[in-house]
């Protein structure tokens, strides 16, 4: 440890006691904080309040910690900075203003659920609840953390019996499961759900496709591709392929790994989920059909036989056509989707080796759990981690122009900014004191376009001056 120089004592005490930079100072140069009181300390002293701070050497520093214990996030959530939020609502704005498009209306539900919600027969299915953060609360209540949005919606649906159905809903929030790591795909993570309850037409189903690809258009994702399948069909072509009916769950199970764990990986788990070689060998082969829906489904038909599960994909197809989408989708035998409670089509948004960024499909029977009636259901669920990561923006603000002003013209630039405001533009203004070059450097370094400037000789020939941060040019304005 280093002790602080007059001139960072001074600082350090300025930042302490701001509470927006409190916790700021040390991921920048490394300030150990005990937040045990109040009053300047002494630099390097530990004063009755409990308040010491010090700078540790650069070489040997590891990172942010207050009473002695290190900060950071929870495994698996993360901090969004301005730059990340202002990317992450430009999707949202782009996804809700779709959305909104097809008469979907807006949802809010709440983040924790009862433990009997969540866990029931027919909802996530057992891998999903053992990956749900779940707890008593201090009334011995077993609670827990939604793991989607789809299972509190199907909650709402059979609390509120007086909804007007078909009920079309969009909803935008957190959800938690304690799984594996990676790229976008985060413990904590984000959905954007869209929803149509009360009917079984596969319109329905064609609709939340054909809005999803609208979004995914508008989001740039050119690449993109909705891989459509269904359980009924799935579960037509195991039995056919000699899976009892007890089986098909774990084959199913096996089928959806086939992204993580590859055709041999399915083959063994397959195996050891105690499907014979010989309906292996048969699942194997009709995983790997897939294309454009015309053909798949002919080629299935012939091959296999017809089956509900055919006729409502030729059905949805239809619909699709109907809308003006013949393509961005494809029908594909090996999609499975893990959640249990799909009974009909299901679909899921693959992008390259990226992988998936969005599915849903039919729940017939889920609202029926709660409700004392079966109420069919369909939607999709898009993961605005992983669409937000792969489409960054680099603006690092919201502020469309910065008011710089020079001498003693403070009252002109903030009456200036007030009528910019009123015309729906972002100001912002600098309230430091900088000199004027200093304003320029921060308005540049944040990416601000445009810069005003307010002098004294300016204001009295009744103009401001108007810089272009991207150009370079300039122009007068008259007040």
């Amino acid at each position: 440890m280093v002790l602080l120089d007059d001139r960072l004592e001074f600082l350090v005490v300025q930042f302490i006691y701001s509470p927006v930079f409190r916790f700021s100072l040390y991921g920048r140069c490394g300030v150990m904080v005990n937040m045990g009181g109040c009053g300047p300390p002494e630099v390097g002293s530990t004063p009755a309040s409990g308040l010491n701070y010090s700078i540790m050497d650069k070489n040997k520093r590891k990172g942010c910690f207050i009473d002695g214990v290190k900060l950071s996030n929870v495994k698996g959530t993360r901090d969004l900075p301005p730059e990340d939020m202002i990317a992450r609502n430009e999707v949202l704005g782009i996804i809700k203003k779709i959305y909104e498009s097809y008469g979907f209306q807006p949802l809010e539900t709440p983040a924790l659920e009862n433990w009997d919600v969540l866990s029931s027969k027919g909802t996530g299915g057992r891998e999903i609840i053992d990956q749900t953060y779940n707890f008593k609360d201090k009334s011995g209540r077993r609670i827990g953390l939604r793991y989607d949005l789809t299972v509190s919606l199907a909650r709402f649906i059979s609390m509120n019996k007086q909804l007007q159905t078909p009920f079309k809903r969009y909803q935008y929030g957190k959800a938690w499961r304690y799984e594996e790591i990676k790229r976008g795909r985060y413990r904590e993570f984000y959905q954007f759900d869209i929803d149509t309850v009360g009917t079984a037409s596969m319109i329905a189903d064609a609709e939340i496709i054909a809005c999803t690809i609208e979004c995914i258009d508008a989001l740039g994702f050119k690449k993109a591709v909705i891989r459509i399948n269904s359980r009924k069909l799935l579960d037509y072509l195991l039995q056919s392929a000699g899976v009892g009916k007890p089986k098909i769950t774990d084959a199913l199970r096996a089928i959806d790994k086939l992204d993580k764990i590859g055709i041999n990986g399915v083959k063994k788990e397959l195996k050891q989920r105690g499907i014979s070689d010989e309906s292996n060998r048969k699942i194997i082969r009709f995983l790997g059909i897939s294309g454009k829906a015309d053909g798949v489904l002919k080629r299935v038909e012939k091959d296999f036989g017809s089956c509900e599960g055919i006729k409502d994909l030729k059905e949805l197809v239809k619909y699709l056509k109907m809308m003006g989408f013949s393509s961005g989708y494809e029908i594909d035998l090996s999609l499975a989707r893990g959640m249990e409670y799909y009974t009909g089509p299901v679909f899921e948004i693959s992008y390259g080796e990226i992988g998936s960024i969005g599915g849903g499909g039919r729940y017939d029977k889920m609202i029926g759990i709660f409700a004392d009636r079966e109420i069919p259901a369909t939607g999709i669920s898009l993961g605005i981690d992983r669409i937000t990561e792969l489409r960054k923006s680099r603006k690092n603000t919201v502020t469309d122009v910065f008011i710089a002003f020079v001498g003693d013209t403070l009252k002109q630039a903030l009456k200036i900014r007030r009528n910019m405001m009123k015309k729906g533009l972002n100001i912002e203004v600098d309230l430091v004191g900088r000199s004027l070059s200093k304003q320029f450097d921060y308005a540049n370094k944040q990416g601000i376009p445009k810069v005003i400037v307010v002098g004294e000789k300016d204001l009295k020939k009744g103009f401001v001056t108007e810089k272009d941060m991207k150009t370079g040019k300039q122009k007068r304005l008259k007040l």
